[in-house]
């Protein structure tokens, strides 16, 4: 871009930069909130806390992925733990339950609103209570310490910032003068996006996942729960399969897993030096370890694992994790070509204590549509988790997109039906987007897609889902095309420093 239009560009973000200056300016105040923790076997005093919504919480929840899992007996005994966890805290008034998450990566999350989500792939993991009660008061610690209301007055800023762009993006009228015919939109949006990432957006600091595990050590020598069996072995596990997953490229973009905050007790090392914003497993438990060896008292508690081993046999609970380990035989059925035996095992996968379960119903749907059973039994079977005590958006959006074209009209009322039921959750705007595009309801579809340009989050997904393959390709084309052209400069560039002949 040339100088002129470099200039021309500043000028007009000039209105973002005022129109997110009261946001960041709430955001800063809700950051002073923030309460820390120095040492282990110290706490600070509890922040005054303002709860977000629980609707809104349990809806963004059940909306990701595949929603919750119903277990009632794992989710009294995990309860039970953060009641007890709240009171070593000295705030057992403090709202906020257990929930479990479909998702079965290793990890957890909080949320402001003072619920904690406990991940599938971390249940089928864990081996003992030390390790679970670790994990959890790792949890508590950014809803005490207030980072998920920081995080959250963090996602105010961007949705500001995105309304924000929008009105910037009528200034630019869509190309910047002086620049060459290949500048798009798309680069308009990454010049505002610069800015606003850059210059406006408060960072999230990496001490705060230190500050968790500090805060649920502490907790754990209070409670008198083994480290070195608990969160220890927690870390060590999770540091294994960092190592595993780590990307060979020193180009890798980086990864941070988890939502929320993006500070569950199982982030992702990130792979970037310049924006590394959360620790490696391996180093957070040598740090970790360092700071609570000289605090651990002699003899050393003995693991806890009677009362955990017993809630995981319970029968409702043990039926529900079996289920879920049949998936990897299912798969290895589908990739045999043996699609009816696979049918028969998804069957098996969802009933009893699985039956309307989001996750084993899509695993069936999906076998049967692989063993070329009609739509109409598919639909027939994600239906089933309408009246399951956990209702997943996965559910209902693939069963609406399993009804026949001439019956698009029941579809649009089944949807908008299940959309209300999730309460207009901002996660089903890009779902709604895409039905609406598909169906040819403009009208629909265009007042969703500036609802979605309010929620920085699920902006670029509406958008992405209001498009053609062909508009797709050709977006790709678009941007690679400019990739080269960005490459060849920069070759031409290294020829002439260096004086390389072509």
């Amino acid at each position: 871009m040339r100088r002129g239009a470099r200039l021309y560009a500043s000028l007009l973000a000039l209105p973002l930069l005022t129109l997110c200056a009261s946001a960041q300016a709430e955001a800063e105040a809700e950051s002073k909130m923030i309460a820390a923790v120095k040492t282990v076997g110290e706490l600070p005093p509890a922040p005054p806390h303002q709860w977000s919504d629980l609707a809104a919480d349990l809806n963004d929840n059940r909306a990701a992925g595949n929603g919750l899992v119903s277990a009632p007996a794992l989710q009294r005994y995990l309860n039970r733990l953060y009641t007890s966890i709240k009171t070593a805290a000295g705030v057992s008034e403090w709202p906020g339950q257990v929930y479990i998450s479909s998702d079965t990566t290793l990890n957890a999350h909080a949320s402001a609103s003072g619920n904690i989500y406990l991940h599938m792939g971390l249940i089928q993991s864990v081996d003992s209570e030390d390790e679970i009660y670790g994990v959890m008061a790792h949890e508590f610690a950014h809803v005490y310490l207030n980072h998920q209301a920081a995080y959250e007055a963090h996602q105010v800023t961007s949705n500001v910032a995105a309304g924000a762009k929008a009105l910037l993006l009528g200034f630019f009228k869509k190309k910047l003068p002086g620049t060459n015919t290949s500048w798009s939109p798309f680069d308009s949006v990454a010049l505002v996006d610069s800015v606003v990432h850059e210059s406006l957006l408060p960072v999230w600091q990496r001490d705060v996942e230190e500050q968790a595990d500090m805060f649920a050590g502490t907790l754990m020598l209070r409670e008198r729960y083994s480290y070195p069996a608990g969160y220890k072995v927690f870390l060590e596990r999770l540091a294994t399969l960092e190592q595993r997953d780590v990307a060979p490229s020193p180009f890798a973009q980086n990864a941070v897993a988890g939502t929320g905050a993006g500070t569950g007790a199982a982030a992702a090392p990130a792979t970037g030096a310049a924006r590394k914003t959360h620790a490696t497993a391996r180093e957070r438990e040598e740090v970790l370890t360092a700071k609570m060896l000289p605090l651990m008292p002699r003899p050393r508690p003995a693991p806890r694992k009677q009362e955990w081993q017993a809630v995981l046999q319970e029968q409702e609970t043990a039926e529900l994790l079996a289920h879920f380990a049949l998936r990897a035989d299912i798969t290895s059925l589908q990739a045999a070509g043996r699609h009816a035996d696979a049918v028969k095992l998804a069957q098996k996968a969802a009933s009893g204590a699985t039956a309307g379960d989001a996750t084993m119903l899509l695993v069936l749907q999906d076998a049967m549509s692989k063993a070329g059973t009609n739509i109409d039994e598919q639909r027939t079977v994600l239906l089933r988790n309408r009246n399951w005590p956990e209702r997943a958006w996965s559910l209902q959006y693939q069963a609406a997109a399993l009804v026949k074209p001439e019956q698009a009209v029941f579809a649009k009322e089944f949807l908008q039906e299940q959309y209300a039921y999730f309460g207009e959750t901002p996660r089903t705007w890009p779902d709604m987007v895409g039905f609406y595009f598909r169906n040819d309801d403009k009208l629909s579809q265009m007042a969703l897609s500036l609802k979605c340009v309010t929620d920085a989050r699920f902006r670029d997904a509406c958008s992405e889902r209001a498009r053609t393959d062909a508009q797709r390709q050709q977006a790709a084309a678009q941007q690679a095309a400019r990739e080269q052209q960005q490459a060849d400069s920069l070759q031409k560039k290294i020829n002439t420093i260096f004086k390389i002949k072509q």
